[in-house]
C-alpha cells in the first residue's frame, strides 16, 4: 500500500494475454501472488462476477478457460490490479520467459484522493493477531476449496473480533456458496454496518438483489457503492439493470453509459443492455451499433444468437449512411 505496508486483505490480480483474463487470483495477506501456468486449473480464483448474463451476474462462476497445456512466452501479457478506492495498476510483461519464472517486483497501490470508499476495510487495520490468524487460515482453506473449514475459521475470527468487516464479508461469500442466501445477505449487511465505506459487500449484495429481481433494492445498493467510488463500472452496470427493469430508461441509459466508460472486457453484455435500452427509446441505429459491439467482444456469448436474429430483422430497415432509421418490423424486440 502507499503506506509501505502489505495489503491487509486479499486483492484481485488478473493475468491477461488477450481479450479475456487467462487467470484471476488473489494475493495472500502479505501481498504476494503467484501464477502457476501450464499445470492445470488454479484453485485461487476470483469467484466474483459471471462475465455473461446480467440475470445471473455475480454468481460464483467466472467463466474461465483451463490453463492446462498453456505454452509460449508471456511477453506482452498484462497484469492488472483493480482495487476500489485505489488507482488501477497495469503492468506489461516485457521479459522473454519461455515459461520461465518472472519476478514482477513490488507494485504499490495509490489511494484515489476523491474516492470515499475502498475495497480494503479500515477495520482490518485494527484486527488483533489471533483474529487475523484465523482469517488467514480461512482464506487458505477457501483457496483449497475447503468451504466448511473456511467458514469455521471466519466464524472464529469474528468471535475474536466481532468488528471484523472483512471477515463478515468473506463469511457471506461462503454462506452464499453453501446455498444460504439469507445468511449471506445478513453477513454483508453486517459488514456494511461495521464499515460503511467498505465497498465489496455492497457489490455482492447488489448482485444477489439483481439475481432475485429486487430491482429497487439493487438500484439503492449500487447507488450507495457509486457514492463511495464513481469509477466502479460494474456497479454502474448493475444499477443500469435495476433501472431498466423498473422501466426508468433514462436513468438506465445514463448508468449503462457510465459503465461503458470504464474497462469492461469482462462485461461485454453492457452493449446488449444498451441495445435493449435504445430499442425501448426507438433509437435503432445506435442500438444496432451496440449489438455489433457485443458480437465483436463476445461472439459466443449467451446473447449472441438472439442478437444475430435481432440484427437480421433490423438491419434491412436502417439507412446506409446518416439519417434516421425507418421503423422496424412489428416483430422486432
Amino acid at each position: 500500500m502507499d503506506t509501505g505496508q502489505p495489503v491487509p486483505e486479499p486483492v484481485t490480480v488478473e493475468l491477461n494475454c488477450g481479450l479475456r483474463p487467462l487467470q484471476v487470483i488473489h494475493t495472500d495477506l502479505g501481498g504476494y501472488f503467484t501464477f502457476n501456468l501450464g499445470s492445470g486449473m488454479q484453485s485461487n480464483f476470483d469467484f466474483s462476477a459471471s462475465n455473461e448474463s446480467p440475470v445471473s451476474m455475480g454468481s460464483s462462476s467466472r467463466q474461465m478457460g483451463p490453463t492446462s497445456g498453456f505454452a509460449g512466452s508471456l511477453r506482452g501479457c498484462e497484469l492488472r490490479v483493480s482495487v476500489a478506492g485505489y488507482h488501477p495498476i497495469n503492468r506489461i510483461i516485457s521479459e522473454h520467459t519461455d515459461m520461465g519464472r518472472v519476478e514482477i517486483g513490488t507494485m504499490r497501490l495509490q489511494r484515489v484522493a476523491e474516492a470515499e470508499g475502498s475495497a480494503i476495510s479500515v477495520t482490518s487495520l485494527l484486527v488483533p493477531e489471533d483474529a487475523r490468524k484465523e482469517y488467514d487460515r480461512a482464506l487458505k482453506d477457501m483457496q483449497s476449496n475447503k468451504a466448511k473449514s473456511a467458514r469455521e475459521h471466519f466464524e472464529k475470527a469474528i468471535q475474536k473480533y466481532d468488528q471484523y468487516a472483512a471477515a463478515w464479508y468473506q463469511l457471506g461469500r461462503i454462506q452464499l456458496a453453501e446455498g444460504d442466501r439469507s445468511k449471506a445477505a445478513e453477513s454483508w449487511q453486517r459488514a456494511i454496518a461495521l464499515d460503511a465505506q467498505y465497498v465489496p459487500p455492497y457489490m455482492d449484495l447488489a448482485v444477489m438483489q439483481v439475481q432475485d429481481q429486487q430491482w429497487q433494492a439493487a438500484v439503492e445498493t449500487t447507488s450507495k457503492a457509486l457514492s463511495l467510488d464513481r469509477s466502479l463500472g460494474y456497479a454502474s452496470f448493475l444499477n443500469a439493470i435495476g433501472n431498466f427493469n423498473l422501466k426508468q430508461f433514462d436513468a438506465a441509459e445514463q448508468s449503462a453509459r457510465e459503465a461503458e466508460k470504464w474497462p469492461h472486457e469482462n462485461i461485454p453484455q453492457v452493449h446488449a443492455l444498451l441495445a435493449d435500452i435504445l430499442l425501448q427509446k426507438e433509437e435503432y441505429v445506435e442500438a444496432v451499433e451496440h449489438m455489433r459491439a457485443y458480437l465483436e467482444e463476445s461472439p459466443e456469448g449467451n446473447f449472441a444468437e438472439q442478437i444475430k436474429k435481432n440484427l437480421a430483422e433490423l438491419e434491412p430497415h436502417l439507412p446506409l449512411s446518416g439519417g434516421d432509421a425507418a421503423a422496424p418490423p412489428q416483430s422486432a424486440p
